[in-house]
Protein backbone atom coordinates (compact mmCIF):
# COMPACT_ATOMS: atom_id res chain seq x y z
CA UNK A 1 0.00 0.00 0.00
CA UNK A 2 2.87 2.38 0.79
CA UNK A 3 4.33 1.85 -2.69
CA UNK A 4 0.98 2.62 -4.29
CA UNK A 5 0.63 5.84 -2.25
CA UNK A 6 4.17 6.94 -3.14
CA UNK A 7 3.51 6.24 -6.81
CA UNK A 8 0.16 8.09 -6.70
CA UNK A 9 1.80 11.06 -4.98
CA UNK A 10 4.57 11.14 -7.55
CA UNK A 11 2.07 11.04 -10.41
CA UNK A 12 0.00 13.83 -8.83
CA UNK A 13 3.16 15.91 -8.37
CA UNK A 14 4.14 15.43 -12.02
CA UNK A 15 0.64 16.24 -13.21
CA UNK A 16 0.47 19.45 -11.20
CA UNK A 17 3.98 20.51 -12.21
CA UNK A 18 3.27 20.04 -15.89
CA UNK A 19 -0.22 21.50 -15.72
CA UNK A 20 0.73 24.80 -14.07
CA UNK A 21 4.20 26.20 -14.75
CA UNK A 22 4.72 24.56 -18.14
CA UNK A 23 1.44 25.80 -19.55
CA UNK A 24 2.04 29.30 -18.27
CA UNK A 25 5.67 29.42 -19.36
CA UNK A 26 5.40 28.03 -22.86
CA UNK A 27 1.81 28.23 -24.05
CA UNK A 28 0.58 31.55 -22.69
CA UNK A 29 3.82 33.43 -23.26
CA UNK A 30 3.85 32.40 -26.91
CA UNK A 31 0.34 33.73 -27.39
CA UNK A 32 0.64 37.06 -25.62
CA UNK A 33 4.19 38.37 -26.01
CA UNK A 34 6.44 39.12 -28.99
CA UNK A 35 9.53 36.97 -29.44
CA UNK A 36 12.04 39.48 -28.06
CA UNK A 37 10.11 40.07 -24.86
CA UNK A 38 9.43 36.34 -24.47
CA UNK A 39 13.12 35.53 -24.92
CA UNK A 40 14.22 38.11 -22.37
CA UNK A 41 11.60 36.94 -19.89
CA UNK A 42 12.58 33.29 -20.33
CA UNK A 43 16.23 34.15 -19.81
CA UNK A 44 15.42 36.21 -16.72
CA UNK A 45 13.32 33.41 -15.25
CA UNK A 46 15.95 30.78 -16.07
CA UNK A 47 18.68 32.84 -14.41
CA UNK A 48 16.67 33.14 -11.20
CA UNK A 49 15.91 29.41 -11.30
CA UNK A 50 19.63 28.66 -11.55
CA UNK A 51 20.44 31.08 -8.72
CA UNK A 52 17.78 29.44 -6.56
CA UNK A 53 19.03 25.94 -7.36
CA UNK A 54 22.64 26.78 -6.51
CA UNK A 55 21.65 28.68 -3.36
CA UNK A 56 19.51 25.87 -1.97
CA UNK A 57 22.27 23.31 -2.57
CA UNK A 58 24.52 25.26 -0.23
CA UNK A 59 21.91 26.50 2.25
CA UNK A 60 19.83 23.34 2.73
CA UNK A 61 22.41 21.42 4.82
CA UNK A 62 23.21 24.51 6.88
CA UNK A 63 19.54 25.24 7.57
CA UNK A 64 18.86 21.59 8.29
CA UNK A 65 21.55 21.57 10.96
CA UNK A 66 20.53 24.95 12.42
CA UNK A 67 16.72 24.94 12.48
CA UNK A 68 15.88 21.25 12.14
CA UNK A 69 13.98 19.12 9.69
CA UNK A 70 10.43 19.97 10.80
CA UNK A 71 10.74 23.76 10.52
CA UNK A 72 12.73 23.56 7.30
CA UNK A 73 10.04 21.44 5.65
CA UNK A 74 7.33 23.88 6.77
CA UNK A 75 9.35 26.73 5.26
CA UNK A 76 9.62 24.78 2.00
CA UNK A 77 5.87 24.15 2.02
CA UNK A 78 5.25 27.86 2.61
CA UNK A 79 7.52 28.98 -0.20
CA UNK A 80 5.95 26.43 -2.56
CA UNK A 81 2.45 27.68 -1.74
CA UNK A 82 3.60 31.28 -2.16
CA UNK A 83 5.00 30.41 -5.59
CA UNK A 84 1.72 28.73 -6.53
CA UNK A 85 -0.24 31.76 -5.36
CA UNK A 86 1.95 34.18 -7.32
CA UNK A 87 1.77 31.99 -10.43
Amino acid sequence: MATILIFAGFMLFNFMTNMGPNAQTYLLAGEFFPTTVRGEGAGFAASFAKIGAVTIIFLFPILLADIGEQLLLWILVGTSLLGALIT
